[in-house]
């Protein structure tokens, strides 16, 4: 599974993003709200939770994605992600040549952190 990180407005992609494929969306499977999205050079925070199969996905305060896996039944969408149906997986921070910078990360296992409840 892969949640995308783009800058929607520029040109290379101007015209040419499935809904799919904008900032924040599951990539290629759920859409994400759009307009949300600060302008390059600008920080976003943004918040991703997988607790079981429901995906939710904050930018800057909103919601821009909740969503269960389960809903996705689309066989040509199932087909081509098969990563969809895992119950777990890696987090990997991944790009395709374009410059990306992060701060601040943190990641939580919700598991432990239920356990501390």
């Amino acid at each position: 599974m892969e949640i995308q990180i783009l800058d929607d407005e520029a040109p290379r992609y101007k015209g040419r993003l499935k809904p799919t494929q904008y900032h924040g969306s599951i990539y290629d499977a759920v859409a994400a709200k759009p307009g949300f999205l600060k302008k390059a050079g600008e920080w976003n925070q943004e918040e991703i939770t997988a607790n079981g199969r429901r995906i939710t996905v904050k930018l800057n305060g909103t919601t821009i994605v909740d969503a269960n896996l389960d809903e996705v039944k689309d066989p040509d969408v199932l087909q081509r992600h098969p990563g969809l149906a895992r119950a777990r997986g890696h987090i990997g921070f991944l790009g395709h040549g374009s410059r990306l910078e992060f701060r601040n990360i943190r990641i939580q296992d919700l598991e432990t952190a239920d356990k501390r409840r």
